[in-house]
């Protein structure tokens, strides 16, 4: 007779016992690791008939429940309930409490039920994604179960900053509209609440315009040519970061950085003629996104016109927006900007102005390993919390 190993057995088993319920676990692995965890003996059963029952809230909840009721569809074959009502058993039982911190939530699984108490919707979001990462990975792949386990624990959570992002230049490499999707929900899985969408490049210019349409011409994009994004498909972005408890932040890179704009118009951008062409594409950007920023660059350039970076910001704000620029790059007094942004070792954080800081925190270089050790080594603003002046 055939010898049968010990890891054959095994995986016989799973193959027989595992597709149906996710196996007990007492760890409980949460990045970005929560300000406070308490594991507890047991746990709560997830099953097609679970609810997800709103006992106070409002009616911008809707993203944060429909997420998660969406999210096992696959797995159960149906989506979950959502309902309004008193807290209940096979439940996940939703408060918001603005006595709360905006971002601040706690979430307890127990028997019975799980149990989330956010500051705002966005907080409640939070701690979907925190339950999200307690669930199997077989949930992400829409693996078939009959219910899902979820260990018992008490959390209470809050960023320590405001501003969690991540910048995704889409000029110098394209990425299609599922992918930059798919890039959102990774950053939404670890709880980032901002989407800096760098949209214009020495190499193309990457939002349609319906005003200038040479300037996504072929003949005007040096790289990948053909591929840019419509004004459509910015809106339904916007709203998918929305969806996904963020913030999209578009930047248009001006005056440096802007050899796409030179080349359809043969005008520099800090020329008059380039001035004018390019307050009526600020125009049609503000118009395409609904949200409340845009980021205007101003980094590695020579300023020529003095008047250009106070008369671009003056009249973002009028359209009403507000304005973000990198650090280093033009000089702003306290009120001359809405926030800047840090990107080399030589920005620095002005009090009165409320600062990004991605300093050191590149993952293009050629060295991996050291974005690595640069990332979580690195300390934000040498702060260990964020406050009017440290986003």
């Amino acid at each position: 007779m055939k010898k049968i190993s010990i890891v054959s057995i095994v995986v016989l088993c799973i193959i027989l016992f595992g597709g149906c319920t996710s196996e007990p676990n007492q760890e409980v692995n949460i990045i970005p690791q929560p300000q406070q965890v308490t594991v507890v003996d047991g746990g709560f059963y997830l099953s097609p008939k679970t609810v997800i029952n709103v006992v106070k809230g409002a009616d911008d909840l809707q993203p944060a429940c429909t997420f998660m009721s969406t999210l096992v569809e696959k797995s159960f074959g149906k989506a979950l309930t959502v309902e309004n009502g008193e807290a209940g058993k096979n439940a996940i039982n939703i408060v918001v409490e603005p006595s709360m911190k905006t971002d601040a939530y706690d979430l307890t699984v127990e028997k019975n039920a799980v149990n989330i108490k956010g500051g705002s919707s966005k907080a409640v979001f939070y701690a979907m994604q925190s339950l999200r990462q307690m669930m199997p990975v077989g949930v992400e792949n829409g693996e078939k179960m009959d219910r899902i386990r979820i260990q018992n624990v008490q959390i209470q959570d809050e960023p320590r900053l405001g501003y969690r992002g991540t910048m995704l230049d889409v000029c110098r490499h394209f990425f299609t509209v599922d992918e930059v999707k798919t890039f959102i929900d990774m950053l939404a899985l670890h709880k980032l609440s901002v989407f800096h969408w760098h949209l214009t490049e020495n190499q193309s210019w990457r939002l349609e315009s319906k005003i200038f349409p040479m300037l996504n011409d072929s003949a005007n994009t040096t790289r990948m040519p053909g591929k840019y994004y419509t004004q459509a498909e910015a809106k339904e972005l916007v709203a998918f970061c929305k969806a996904h408890g963020m913030l999209l932040i578009p930047e248009i890179d001006m005056p440096g950085h802007s050899a796409a704009f030179m080349r359809t118009f043969r005008h520099d951008m800090q020329s008059p003629e380039g001035m004018k062409i390019l307050k009526l594409l600020v125009e049609e950007v503000c118009e395409t996104f609904d949200v409340p920023y845009l980021h205007i660059g101003t980094d590695e350039v020579k300023i020529t016109n003095p008047q250009f970076v106070p008369e671009m910001v003056a009249f973002i704000r009028a359209l009403g927006k507000k304005a973000i620029s990198w650090n280093p790059g033009w000089h702003y007094q306290t009120g001359e900007i809405d926030m800047t942004h840090l990107w080399s070792s030589r920005g620095k954080a002005q009090k009165g102005i409320p600062a990004i800081d991605s300093r050191l925190h590149y993952l293009n270089h050629f060295d991996t390993f050291g974005d690595i050790i640069g990332l979580y080594n690195s300390h934000i603003c040498d702060v260990e919390q964020g406050n009017d002046d440290i986003a």
